[in-house]
């Protein structure tokens, strides 16, 4: 297969749609066919060509995008790819990895809003920081991600998780508000601190903290047995992740909390920390 790669020459001044660069799509255009590529850009579009030096290698392995440079104003990087792998040495925009449903996204740097949003397979990770509705869903619709794993070395703003119906997400460093919110099923976990309103609305699903918070929430209550087989495997299963998460003891029960009963919720929040 091939490599190709995007290096940015000349920020446009208006964000930029990126959902028709996926590697396997790309692959099957010659160079001038890529440069040629429109991308749509609000009311407007503009060429690959434009705003990027192109460039391709053969590959061994699946078909794969590289992209260099700081390209916050790129929205929707990665969005619905199935298959093929993009790496991004820098930032993105928004909407990175939206309805991704296979494949692999790395970006090494920051990301915008809606990260992962409605997400449903393959593995997305990112090295710095993300915005709000990190792993969510959009404005009005009822279900946010729902499959795949989204590790995030940095920060996550408001609503992480908001709808989110199943997959692994794993902060390395701080969430925002409302963090959990709304949560059907699925497991998030955090490192560092988090906001106000945890676990606002949470109906099932699993929410992992490696710091007490602040201030749990009164809707939710202390106690609960019977999960050390689940546990047990849930440590087995984040052993390949964040260094953090990775450690985690089989043998030491975390402290466990149900809710949200304000919505008669069955979710868990567990404390491993301190």
């Amino acid at each position: 297969m091939t490599t190709t790669t995007l290096r940015v020459r000349n920020a446009p001044g208006f964000r930029v749609n990126a959902d028709r660069l996926l590697p396997a799509a790309l692959a099957a255009l010659s160079l001038d066919e890529v440069a040629r590529l429109a991308l749509p850009a609000g009311n407007e579009t503009c060429s690959v060509g434009d705003i990027f030096d192109v460039s391709r290698a053969e590959s061994a392995n699946a078909a794969a995008l590289v992209m260099e440079g700081d390209a916050r104003w790129l929205d929707r990087l990665g969005a619905k790819m199935t298959q093929g792998c993009i790496d991004v040495h820098g930032a993105a925009g928004d909407y990175a990895g939206f309805q991704m449903a296979g494949g692999a996204l790395r970006i090494d740097g920051d990301a915008g809003h809606f990260t992962g949003c409605q997400m449903q397979g393959g593995r997305l990770t990112l090295s710095g920081n993300a915005g709000d509705f990190t792993a969510g869903a959009l404005p009005g619709d009822m279900e946010g991600m729902t499959g795949g794993t989204l590790t995030i070395h940095g920060n996550t703003g408001a609503r992480l998780g908001d709808r989110m119906r199943r997959g692994l997400v794993l902060v390395g460093g701080n969430a925002g508000d409302c963090a959990a919110s709304r949560l059907v099923a699925g497991t998030i976990g955090i490192a560092g601190t988090t906001g106000a309103n945890l676990g606002y609305g949470m109906r099932r699903g699993t929410l992992l903290l490696a710091r007490t918070p602040a201030r749990i929430p009164p809707t939710f209550a202390e106690g609960g047995r019977g999960f050390d087989v689940f546990w047990r495997l849930l440590t087995r299963s984040l052993a390949g992740e964040l260094t953090l998460f990775a450690n985690l003891r089989a043998d030491a029960l975390p402290r466990r909390y149900a809710g949200d009963l304000a919505v008669d919720g069955r979710g868990e929040v567990l404390i491993v920390g301190s």
